[in-house]
């Protein structure tokens, strides 16, 4: 595929180009051997660039703890506005909103191409552009949390739910009981949304009944892709996994 600015052309129709990832954890490089998140936040919105997405979706934990250095947090947001992409954030369990929030720490509160749900929009952002509602309950503390929030009536030909949690079949219910923030398959289906974007597990995979497409897309340096979505009125949405491009 050929760079470019916006949705792509399939046919006579245009596609939204949505580009999913998670589970980023930016650190300190010192911290960590090998890969670090600014290394993976790099090669996400480089592969989105060249993809033409008209949004990136980081489905939650971009930033891996509260004691991220300060220039880190900056070097992150440079990174982001740099890409002059649409990026929604969803803050995750390791990131959560509080009221000093990493991603006020980091600047990226006001940067004219970032939404944060929790933050900048309280549950959902409407592209009006793409008649395209993305919406998610952004992690607001340390604790358990239900990770969808109440039904919404949809208002736009588009809709796309971010959720950070962890899916447990039907089947092992009862036995997960100790986990937090489970994500059952009624949960998914309720949504009745296009597309679900989830993040909280580090290998991408689908999951849920099949009533709705619902994936996790692994983190950046253990799927080594990211999750593209695109949208049409002709052919629906398609997902498939584009392979990284690193520096």
């Amino acid at each position: 595929m050929t760079e470019s600015a916006g949705a792509e052309s399939i046919g006579d129709d245009t596609a939204i180009v949505l580009v999913h990832s998670s589970d980023l954890h930016v650190d300190d490089p010192s911290m960590h051997r090998g890969y670090n998140g600014l290394v993976g936040l790099r090669a996400v919105l480089a592969t989105a660039r060249t993809l033409g997405a008209d949004a990136v979706l980081l489905a939650g934990d971009t930033f891996d703890n509260h004691r991220v250095s300060t220039p880190v947090l900056r070097q992150a947001t440079d990174l982001i506005a740099a890409a002059q992409l649409r990026v929604v954030l969803l803050p995750g369990n390791h990131d959560p909103a509080l009221a000093d929030c990493l991603f006020r720490r980091a600047g990226l509160i006001g940067v004219p191409n970032v939404d944060v749900l929790g933050i900048t929009h309280l549950e959902a952002i409407v592209l009006d552009e793409h008649d395209l509602e993305i919406r998610g309950r952004a992690h607001r503390s340390f604790d358990n949390m239900p990770p969808f929030g109440p039904l919404r009536p949809r208002t736009t030909r588009w809709q796309v739910v971010i959720a950070h949690g962890h899916y447990v079949p039907p089947h092992e219910w009862s036995a997960h009981a100790h986990r937090a923030w489970r994500i059952s398959d009624q949960d998914l289906a309720q949504t009745k949304a296009d597309y679900v974007a989830l993040g909280h597990w580090d290998r991408p995979t689908p999951v849920g009944d099949g009533s709705v497409p619902a994936y996790y897309s692994g983190s950046p340096d253990l799927a080594g892709t990211v999750n593209v979505i695109r949208m049409t009125a002709a052919h629906g949405v398609t997902v498939s996994r584009e392979a990284l491009i690193w520096d």
